[in-house]
C-alpha cells in the first residue's frame, strides 16, 4: 500500500476543511499539486469547465468555490489505495453565500500521485466502485479489490 499518497490526500483534505484564505490555498495547491495537474470534474456546473489544467486553473476554481459557498466542508470516509491512484468516498458540504441553498453530496473521487504530488484527479464518479472502473482503464492496481467492482459501494469508514 502506498501510505504517502493516501497521506498526500489526507493533507489536501485537512487543508481544504482548514482555510478559506485564498492565499493559502494556492500555497496548500503549490505544495500538493504537480504544476502540470489536469482535474477533471463528471458532475461539473455549466459555467465550469469538465477538464483544468494547471497550478493556477486549480487554484481559480476553489476560488470560485470559495465565492459561491460558505461553511464548505470536505469529509472523506475511506481511502482507498489503487496505487498510483487514491480513491475516496467523498462528502462534499457547503452552503450558498446569501441563499442559505445546502449541498450536501457524496460521490467518489481518485486522485493519482506521482513523485509525491497529485497529477491528475477525477472528481464525482457515482460511487467508489465506478472510480475503481475508471481507475483500472487509466492502469491503476485493483487487483486487490475485486469485490469491490462487483458490490459497488461499500460503507467503511477509516481514519
Amino acid at each position: 500500500m502506498s501510505e504517502e499518497n493516501v497521506e498526500l490526500i489526507r493533507r489536501g483534505a485537512a487543508l481544504a476543511n482548514e482555510s478559506d484564505d485564498p492565499e493559502a490555498v494556492e500555497v496548500a495547491v503549490a505544495e500538493l499539486y504537480h504544476p502540470d495537474v489536469e482535474q477533471r470534474d463528471l458532475q461539473h456546473a455549466p459555467d465550469m469547465p469538465e477538464v483544468v489544467r494547471g497550478r493556477a486553473a486549480v487554484v481559480a476554481g476553489l476560488q470560485s468555490w470559495m465565492e459561491l459557498f460558505d461553511d464548505w466542508s470536505v469529509e472523506v470516509h475511506e481511502y482507498i489505495d489503487a496505487d498510483p491512484w487514491v480513491v475516496c468516498d467523498t462528502q462534499w458540504r457547503a452552503t450558498g453565500k446569501g441563499s442559505d441553498v445546502t449541498i450536501d453530496w457524496r460521490v467518489a473521487d481518485a486522485h493519482e500521485v506521482r513523485d509525491g504530488k497529485i497529477v491528475r484527479e477525477i472528481y464525482g464518479f457515482a460511487d467508489v466502485a465506478a472510480a475503481l472502473e475508471g481507475v483500472r482503464a487509466e492502469g491503476g492496481d485493483v487487483a486487490g479489490l475485486p469485490d469491490r467492482l462487483s458490490q459497488g459501494r461499500e460503507r467503511k469508514t477509516s481514519p
